[in-house]
């Protein structure tokens, strides 16, 4: 029977492990029955300073490891015993997994060996907040943001053939290029966006494959302080890969840039639409602050930009 391990990437992630937990089990036991696989359970804490340990010290069928350097080097952790496993699957943690969605995960990457990535749709959960702006971020994230076809996979639960990511000491960038904005030296930090792009660029759209059935469920961010945080992550990750690797720029270009889908905007309900508006007037608010941000630490900082501050309201219990 072939094993295939779970990587379940986790930092101070202790209002949602559990939960996430169960409905791993349940969903690794829907696919053992349907699949004839078997699963391989792992945490990887990654520069984790919370409870998470004492909740999971229990837990016999699943192995803990702390990790330090951020969410690739957890994910470099596991792909370096993961053996002869026919391919790997990450879990943020700070979701639900829905019954099936290991399932067709797995069924597509098993039936399908031209696939190099399978990843699992996703839910929001509606705002606890009451306020304008967390119903404008739900609604765009529920509608994938009224755009074009996705072409990266999105990392929140997928299934990869092959995972290569390239360590820090084995970047090369152009010197002029480093400062305390970019901070190339930390390497790569965000998985989905290296390896959308190098898959596109090894193969093409075609082995990527978002699947249908199953899903997993997650709080969007809530706030412009949340919204803000996950824009600048993504914006720097685009830019810094751009210096590491200035030929894929065209691919990023060609198939990670979506685009407004008009009809679908037009055809949505005109509370939508306004919330969609709202929107874009927060997302203008981010883009300034960004360019603000970016100007003071290539000038006037003395230390590296924080890049990866909590987004607290999407780390809550995921019910």
């Amino acid at each position: 029977m072939m094993t295939i391990p779970i990587g379940v990437t986790a930092r101070n992630e202790a209002k949602n492990i559990l939960v996430l937990l169960d409905s791993l089990r349940v969903a690794m036991a829907r696919a053992t029955s349907e699949l004839g696989c078997r699963y391989e359970l792992h945490v990887l804490l990654n520069d984790n300073d919370d409870d998470t340990p004492r909740l999971l010290a229990g837990a016999a069928d699943v192995k803990l490891r702390h990790t330090y350097g951020g969410l690739v080097e957890a994910q470099r952790a596991l792909a370096e015993q993961a053996g002869d496993a026919p391919f790997l699957i990450f879990s943020d943690a700070d979701i639900r997994v829905a019954p099936d969605a290991l399932l067709e995960v797995s069924r597509a990457m098993l039936g399908r060996p031209e696939l190099e990535v399978a990843y699992a749709g996703k839910y929001p959960l509606e705002p606890v907040r009451q306020t304008l702006l967390a119903r404008a971020l739900y609604f765009y994230n529920l509608r994938e943001g009224y755009q074009t076809e996705r072409h990266y996979f999105n990392g929140q639960f997928f299934a990869i053939r092959h995972w290569r990511i390239p360590a820090p000491g084995d970047l090369r960038w152009d010197a002029a290029l480093e400062n305390r904005f970019r901070n190339l030296a930390a390497g790569i930090r965000i998985d989905d966006i290296y390896l959308s792009r190098e898959v596109l660029r090894r193969i093409g759209p075609e082995a990527i494959l978002c699947v249908r059935g199953g899903g997993i469920w997650y709080w969007p961010p809530a706030t412009l302080r949340g919204m803000f945080r996950k824009y600048q992550r993504m914006r720097l990750e685009i830019d810094r890969l751009n210096c590491f690797f200035p030929p894929t720029k065209e691919i990023h270009r060609r198939w990670g840039q979506r685009r407004l889908d008009r009809r679908r905007l037009a055809a949505a309900p005109w509370r939508e639409k306004l919330y969609y508006a709202l929107f874009q007037m927060a997302l203008v608010l981010c883009k300034l602050a960004y360019r603000a941000q970016s100007c003071y630490y290539m000038y006037f900082a003395g230390r590296d930009c924080p890049t990866w501050a909590p987004v607290t309201e999407t780390k809550e219990r995921v019910e």
